[in-house]
């Protein structure tokens, strides 16, 4: 299946807290997938002290959001990395405007016109995300992110022993105003998908545990 796969970039596309993450991981922990997720990655950023770390950071420290062609440009760079070359590739949230879809289309059309883009459009009502996220603990390493959920009593991440935390962004009211915002922004790049004729695969996780969802994940394979 890999070896099908291999020159295949998804984008999973869905309301934050609606699983994206998670199965992605699990993708590629039991099926050699690579997975960027563009917030991990701008955190990696800042806390090497690169170019883009640097001029990411400026953004922040003026609570300004971080332009269309910065992020494009970082997930360009990491796609074009030498150890990228052979496995699917998952992009987590990304693109997430009409402005970086439009320059990653054209990265793909001129530089890797051979690869298949596919959209996993992922489906989760807000009440079931916001139960979801409330019980949410991540790792504190900036390098790991393993998320865990607070029934299974962690106090140290199982990968890199460092300490679990809540995000100040997974709590109810935070949640909510992200959900309030996330159909403007859904609206327009759907927009954009239909206009270059880009296939969207709709995905329903609605009442599924994550082994459910990582089966129907695999039979759309």
């Amino acid at each position: 299946m890999k070896h099908k796969l291999q020159k295949t970039i998804f984008s999973f596309f869905g309301p934050p807290g609606s699983g994206k993450g998670t199965l992605a991981e699990r993708l590629v922990k039991e099926l050699g997938f690579e997975m960027l997720s563009t917030g991990m990655l701008c955190r990696k950023h800042v806390a090497l002290g690169t170019e883009f770390g640097k001029t990411i950071d400026q953004f922040l420290k003026q609570g300004q959001l971080i332009p269309d062609d910065l992020i494009t440009a970082m997930v360009i760079d990491w796609l074009e990395s030498p150890e990228r070359l052979g496995s699917p590739i998952i992009l987590d949230g990304f693109p997430r405007t009409s402005g970086q879809a439009a320059s990653f289309f054209a990265f793909l059309k001129e530089k890797k016109p051979d690869y298949r883009f596919r959209v996993i459009y992922i489906h989760l009502s807000d009440e079931a995300i916001i139960k979801r996220l409330a019980a949410r603990v991540v790792c504190g390493n900036k390098s790991c992110q393993q998320v865990y959920t607070v029934a299974e009593g962690l106090h140290t991440c199982k990968a890199c022993g460092s300490p679990l935390i809540k995000r100040d962004d997974d709590r109810e009211e935070v949640i909510r105003q992200r959900l309030s915002l996330y159909p403007g922004y859904r609206d327009v790049l759907l927009h954009f998908y239909q206009s270059v004729g880009q296939s969207v695969e709709d995905f329903d996780v609605a009442g599924m545990t994550i082994d459910q969802v990582f089966a129907h994940f695999q039979a759309k394979l």
